[in-house]
């Protein structure tokens, strides 16, 4: 999907200042999830209060959500489209039963060694690089909801959730610009941002 291609390439130009310390090795954590060994958040992003294992989406980014829980957000679900071997990172397309059509998109951003987790988009908020800025949590987990572009279609939010302090979850809403039948594209974002910390907090169950 073009928009969520978009968006992962925001989050990977807004990590650049952190390409040159950032000690992630573009792997999942070991199962036991033990603290990261990154040098923890940095330009003022919070910390992630317990690093999870992120290895289940590794090896199957659609199991983030099931079907009735991508219904649960405002429409009928379609299909998905895993990609394992995303160029960002092993990344899930949840398409809804809608016309026009509307999809959200999920990636686990392993393949950019310098992401840093959430601290990417406050290095880009330092240097005035976001023209939308919005920290929320979810379950305690820490997240922005950014924007790089002045001009993003109606209907469009993406956002990125802390599952280690070195490795985030981008998640990209795209709805038709009536955003028929759902209420907010960022408060879908959200409940799949809770699907998410979810489904690893229980181990990827």
């Amino acid at each position: 999907m073009p928009s969520r291609h978009a968006a992962l390439l925001g989050l990977a130009a807004a990590a650049v200042l952190l390409s040159s310390c950032s000690t992630e090795s573009g792997k999942a954590a070991p199962a036991t999830a033990p603290p990261s060994t990154s040098t923890g958040p940095r330009f003022g992003a919070p910390p992630v209060p317990a690093p999870l294992d992120a290895s289940p989406l590794e090896k199957n980014p659609c199991a983030a959500m099931s079907p009735d829980q991508v219904a649960s957000l405002g429409a009928p679900f379609k299909n998905n489209d895993p990609k394992p071997d995303d160029y960002t990172g092993p990344s899930c397309n949840w398409e809804f039963a809608t016309s026009p059509a509307s999809s959200v998109g999920g990636t686990l951003a392993t393949k950019d060694p310098g992401h840093g987790g959430i601290s990417g988009i406050y290095s880009k908020k330092q240097s005035g690089g976001v023209t939308k800025f919005e920290p929320f949590t979810v379950n305690n987990y820490p997240g922005v909801i950014y924007d790089p572009a002045s001009n993003s279609p109606a209907g469009l939010c993406t956002m990125v959730v802390g599952l280690r302090d070195d490795l985030g979850y981008v998640i990209d809403v795209s709805l038709d610009g009536l955003k028929n039948p759902f209420a907010d594209s960022c408060e879908v974002g959200k409940k799949v941002a809770g699907y998410v910390v979810q489904y690893l907090q229980k181990g990827g169950r």
